[in-house]
């Protein structure tokens, strides 16, 4: 069987639209309505949007995703970017999410895509 993709909504949006939506999908969840969870990642603006999810980043991200599990180190040789730029940028995305690191201090990323959505009206 098949395995189901694991994906991860991510934009831009208000604190008040986030707290709106997480009630509406609580109560949707009282009434078993949910049968696939959905995660969503929202920033409050698009400069911190976009400072997150660099070009260099989301890089990062592909190359990641593509060798699977594996330490910063060789990230770091497979990029062939310097440690420490790559060790800062993997501890921001670990901070949002977008990283995740499993016992033996080996990340990964545990999405197979991410869907983002940018807003033009309020």
């Amino acid at each position: 069987m098949k395995e189901k993709q694991k994906n991860i909504k991510i934009g831009i949006s208000t604190e008040e639209q986030v707290n709106k939506e997480f009630i509406e999908a609580w109560h949707r969840a009282e009434k078993d309505e949910i049968k696939v969870p959905e995660e969503r990642l929202y920033f409050l603006d698009p400069a911190t949007f976009f400072k997150v999810l660099s070009k260099r980043r989301i890089a990062l991200l592909q190359v990641l995703h593509s060798h699977g599990s594996t330490s910063i180190r060789h990230l770091s040789k497979v990029l062939k970017r310097d440690y420490k730029n790559v060790y800062q940028d993997v501890q921001l995305l670990k901070q949002v999410g977008l990283i995740c690191q499993d016992k033996t201090k080996r990340i990964y990323v545990p999405w197979d895509k991410i869907n983002a959505e940018i807003p033009l009206a309020a």
